[in-house]
């Protein structure tokens, strides 16, 4: 996913395959649909907030994948037991929060997706919690937790281990500018020890690309042969 453009055309890894037709290519029935604010959908950014004043963006999101898992169920060519989301950037933090809350969810990639947010500070150089509070803003109550980000109530490791054991697949350059590498990796470490507890944690897996934030073909085809061997 990229803001404001949504799925258009030049979104495409020049001269890589665009990342829905190597999914179509393998087989997949795949819906890409733009999120609010992005896309055909840019002008609701301005006023939703006006609208929905005791919603958030990041809610809205993850009940318009929902939704989308709705019409899903009711599709003559889907299998609607074998229902996965793959999310790029903000995608991939969508798909993790809708995957922890819908169980007809049965396995996430998230590209790029999330740096945990307890450890997400002002010093990090990532933007810290204003990005999603304030810059976007995603969930505008995260902003009473700056300065005070250990108390927050969840985090990207609990959310992997409330989708376990589910399949999971996180992709997380080494020179990603806009996440932070070493606490992804130990939060993927901890909500292994959960999978663990399901003797699944071969469905855990992090990759860590020496690349920055981007997916060109090679690794879209590492995800797509994961995808084959963990995603029945």
């Amino acid at each position: 996913m990229v803001y404001p453009m949504g799925y258009m055309w030049v979104y495409r890894q020049n001269p890589d395959l665009h990342p829905i037709l190597a999914l179509v290519q393998a087989g997949y029935a795949v819906v890409g649909f733009d999120q609010t604010g992005h896309g055909s959908r840019t002008g609701e950014f301005k006023t939703f907030y006006d609208r929905f004043p005791h919603w958030s963006r990041l809610g809205r999101m993850v009940a318009d994948t929902r939704a989308v898992i709705d019409a899903l169920q009711t599709e003559g060519m889907v299998d609607p037991n074998r229902i996965y989301l793959y999310g790029y950037s903000m995608g991939g933090m969508v798909a993790l929060h809708t995957a922890a809350l819908d169980p007809r969810v049965k396995g996430v990639v998230s590209i790029c997706g999330f740096t945990p947010m307890r450890t997400d500070t002002a010093r990090t150089g990532t933007g810290g919690l204003v990005r999603y509070s304030v810059d976007l803003p995603l969930l505008p109550r995260l902003g009473l937790f700056t300065g005070h980000e250990a108390q927050l109530p969840y985090d990207y490791n609990e959310l992997m281990a409330a989708i376990a054991p589910r399949p999971v697949y996180v992709l997380q350059p080494l020179l990603d500018r806009d996440d932070s590498p070493a606490d992804v990796k130990t939060a993927v470490d901890q909500a292994r020890k959960v999978y663990s507890l399901y003797s699944a944690t071969d469905q855990l897996v992090l990759d860590e690309p020496w690349d920055y934030n981007r997916l060109p073909e090679a690794t879209q085809g590492r995800i797509i042969k994961w995808m084959g061997d963990h995603m029945h």
